[in-house]
């Protein structure tokens, strides 16, 4: 989301755990339902939590709980009142306090950081993640996230097309017809700041007990599927059991900008990507979009950037330039949302529950709002707010 300039500077500070001056922190919230997480004007991370999202005010210096950047990013897993991190060799698990966060257990998974997770039931994650040496090897861990022990792990060997295209990169991991499905491309570095991504999606099938490889599936129709969906959403089964994923071949994840962003479909009696579904969302909007959550009712809900309103990829956070779509899967069409436009490049920006989407943007006018779209009637209403302290909310999770 932020360019790799800003990232360098967030990761050489040294953040207090406490913002501000004389705040009372017991005063401080931990057990609400919703949890954000903001990167703030100063520099600071914070975490914040609420019972409601469909109005009130919160402010960084009084609500926030401070989170170092050397402890903790934005690609947290948030599950059941417990946070989860990859960091320095450990998986981390965490309980929120006022002060911060507390760690409660680890697992040492060393070399490693995080493609994708997977939820099979409520006490198991199942962790993709590839090596920090090649970034061309991939692992799946399966870990009891109660007992807090890894009851498997395993690496699977998918090999590149290309001598050129080394770098493997996750697009989803998902349980289907009692298969495990896994989609992945492979990218190549250009020059220092740019990299490519081959011309073709891949998924793989594997017995999802012993992981073992059954098939690999391509699809030349778009590129690099998905993504780490610890940052962002792309992926859903709908009610019917079918499996709807986005293709990412803009400029902030695939780059291979000439490839569509696109929705495609497994259906719900098969284990192959659907050769007559092509939802081509770069057709309907001209541009490409990023993060896409199920709304229900063969809805969803679509981030799309604005070519005209940024120059590279060096602007492309900072830029107020993203809007949000509903798009019907059945009929293939989209409807832009009145909202302002957002900004920040990759964000965990929507929560669907109740027969509501809460969608967190940070506005041109430096309003850091959570609004509220109720699906059935397509009202579209201001909730939360919180103050300029905030630069970006990059994450709204329910958190019990």
């Amino acid at each position: 989301m932020l360019s790799n300039r800003f990232l360098l500077i967030l990761s050489t500070l040294l953040i207090s755990f406490i913002i501000g001056c004389g705040t009372d922190d017991s005063k401080r919230m931990t057990d609400g339902k919703y949890s954000l997480y903001t990167m703030n004007k100063d520099l600071s991370n914070s975490i914040l939590t609420t019972n409601n999202l469909d109005s009130g005010n919160l402010t960084i210096s009084k609500d926030g709980i401070g989170i170092p950047t050397q402890q903790f990013d934005r690609s947290i897993i948030v599950k059941d009142s417990h946070f989860y991190f990859l960091r320095a060799g450990k998986f981390r698990k965490y309980a929120i306090e006022p002060k911060g966060l507390k760690e409660i257990a680890q697992l040492a998974i060393l070399d490693q950081h995080i493609e994708h997770i997977n939820w099979p039931s409520r006490d198991t994650l199942l962790l993709f993640t590839s090596d920090n040496k090649t970034n061309s090897r991939l692992w799946i861990y399966k870990i009891n996230v109660n007992d807090f022990k890894i009851d498997q792990q395993q690496e699977i060997k998918l090999p590149s097309p290309s001598a050129d295209f080394k770098i493997l990169s996750i697009g989803f991991g998902t349980i289907h017809r009692q298969r495990l499905l896994i989609a992945y491309a492979f990218n190549k570095v250009i020059n220092e700041t740019d990299f490519t991504t081959i011309d073709t999606m891949y998924v793989a099938t594997l017995d999802k007990t012993t992981l073992q490889l059954e098939n690999i599936q391509k699809d030349t129709r778009s590129s690099y599927p998905g993504g780490v969906n610890t940052v962002q959403s792309y992926s859903f089964h709908d009610e019917n059991g079918n499996f709807y994923f986005m293709s990412c071949p803009g400029i902030a994840l695939g780059n291979i900008p000439s490839k569509s962003t696109a929705i495609f479909r497994i259906d719900s009696n098969s284990t192959r990507i659907n050769p007559r579904y092509f939802f081509n969302l770069t057709a309907k909007t001209h541009n490409h979009a990023y993060g896409m959550w199920y709304l229900g009712n063969s809805q969803a809900i679509i981030r799309s950037e604005r070519k005209d309103r940024y120059t590279d990829f060096s602007d492309h956070h900072s830029t107020y330039q993203f809007e949000y779509y509903v798009v019907d899967l059945i009929t293939q069409t989209t409807t832009k949302l009145n909202l302002p436009f957002d900004k920040g490049t990759r964000k965990e920006s929507v929560l669907v529950e109740n027969g509501k989407a809460y969608l967190t943007i940070d506005d041109a006018k430096d309003q850091h709002q959570v609004w509220v779209y109720d699906i059935k009637s397509g009202e579209i209403t201001v909730g939360l707010q919180l103050d300029q302290a905030t630069d970006f909310i990059v994450r709204i999770d329910r958190l019990n």
